[in-house]
């Protein structure tokens, strides 16, 4: 961590306001440095995301979509972390960040992901589900959260996309 102290005209220290971002540090605070002017100081730290020394084996890419096979054989379930990283024989920090390399998402990402694009599938098709059918389908014991979540990813309503369709 670093902190920054600014003079201000008097000679005392002032720390710098800081605000942690992704993937930098920015701090800004502005000084007064004369009786009737101020200096507004920016400064930003880019600091590389820490990554993990990750051994990778041939296997572990074959391994991350047996993952991908088992949430998308049932939709209903909601895995853990553990119940994943022991059915494929993983330490759970390895398979989250080796499944985030490989995909570019956490496996939670992912699994929202599947289901909101499931879910419009089975909104657009012709069997006609209602929203609670489809909501129970993909692991939603309440329908106004699936609702919520359909929303949230496609900026409707799962029932006004209905409607749309």
């Amino acid at each position: 961590m670093v902190d920054i102290y600014i003079k201000d005209k008097f000679g005392k220290l002032i720390l710098a306001k800081k605000i942690l971002k992704k993937d930098n540090f920015h701090y800004e605070k502005t000084v007064l440095i004369a009786e009737d002017q101020t200096l507004k100081v920016t400064i930003t730290l880019n600091t590389p995301s820490p990554t993990l020394d990750l051994a990778w084996t041939a296997k572990d890419p074959q391994i991350f979509h047996k993952v991908i096979e088992l949430i998308s054989e049932d939709l209903s379930k909601s895995f853990s972390i553990e119940e994943l990283a022991d059915y494929v024989g993983m330490n759970r920090t390895k398979l989250q960040a080796g499944f985030k390399q490989v995909f570019n998402k956490t496996i939670n990402s992912f699994t929202q992901e599947l289901k909101m694009q499931t879910a419009k599938d089975l909104i657009n098709g012709s069997k006609g589900y209602s929203l609670k059918e489809i909501a129970s389908m993909l692991g939603y014991r309440h329908s106004n959260h699936f609702s919520v979540a359909f929303k949230k990813r496609f900026n409707v309503s799962p029932s006004a996309f209905k409607k749309v369709d």
